[in-house]
């Protein structure tokens, strides 16, 4: 069985909204390879609290991969895996709502929570945080960075394994009762002129469910999140992910965008740019023309 701590940091409330992921792999008794990634999330969209505990910024994954991207490669890996989370039902749901988000799959999986193991195995202490479990049996990590927390879980997981006596990770939580699944789903099917109109998903810009999502310049270079959505209205919704969206939903971006000046726009190529460009023109041609 392969054995996976799994740790992700989030870039706000929304359980979609992955911003760094870590794993750590496990066999036997030892930690054999680790993995740290920064992920682009769906919208470059930070909430304040979430950047004062991890300290990731929409600057630091502008041009990380997306989840799918990632996934690809360790999809293989995770299929059929335990999981171990300190926490585990956060980052179960980030995963079950990132997959869903983009209409992934989510393969037969099982979780292991190091929260639960630890309060049936050492009752006496008086904090199961993962920074106080680590403390206590001496290994040394960086806090709320996912590569080093999901070593922090494995290495606190492989504690509980020798404090019960047991041979492995899965042997453990097979015993204490604390293996749960997480249920598998078949992929989501998308639609919609958006979506069929940029199928060839890439960094820059992306669509699912008729949303189409794409990057726009600011004008000190920050590169914000935007969305086209259909509406039963007389324009498309358009949505800005820049602070001024906050004051006023016809920020800056959004009013060069409805005027046609499309001069800003973020992209990987100039091809793409200038088919992002058309696609933004015909949306609001027709609904002038309707």
């Amino acid at each position: 069985m392969t054995v996976v701590a799994i740790d992700f940091e989030t870039a706000n409330s929304d359980p979609a909204s992955p911003c760094a992921l870590g794993l750590a792999f496990v066999e036997g008794t030892e930690i054999t390879r680790r993995l740290y990634t920064l992920v682009r999330p769906p919208e470059l969209a930070f909430d304040p609290g979430n950047i004062r505990v991890h300290g990731i910024r929409s600057q630091d994954v502008v041009d990380a991969p997306e989840f799918p991207e990632i996934w690809r490669e360790i999809e293989c890996e995770l299929s059929g895996a335990l999981l171990v989370a300190h926490n585990a039902s956060f980052d179960m749901r980030v995963l079950g709502a990132t997959l869903g988000h983009y209409g992934l799959a989510i393969p037969p999986m099982r979780s292991f929570c190091t929260v639960s193991m630890s309060r049936r195995l050492w009752p006496e202490m008086a904090s199961r945080k993962l920074s106080a479990l680590a403390h206590h049996f001496d290994i040394a990590f960086t806090h709320h960075h996912a590569g080093e927390d999901a070593y922090a879980c494995a290495a606190i997981a492989l504690e509980g394994v020798r404090e019960a006596g047991r041979n492995t990770i899965g042997d453990l939580a097979e015993e204490m009762g604390l293996v749960r699944p997480v249920a598998a789903r078949p992929a989501r099917a998308s639609g919609g002129i958006a979506a069929r109109a940029m199928r060839a998903r890439t960094v820059r810009a992306s669509a699912s469910e008729g949303t189409l999502r794409f990057l726009m310049r600011g004008s000190k270079g920050t590169a914000y999140d935007m969305s086209l959505r259909a509406s039963s209205r007389a324009m498309p919704i358009l949505q800005c992910s820049c602070p001024g969206s906050r004051f006023r939903p016809d920020c800056r971006h959004v009013r060069m965008v409805i005027a046609g000046d499309h001069s800003e726009l973020m992209a990987r190529s100039e091809e793409e740019r200038q088919a992002l460009s058309q696609l933004l023109s015909a949306a609001f041609r027709a609904q002038v023309a309707a």
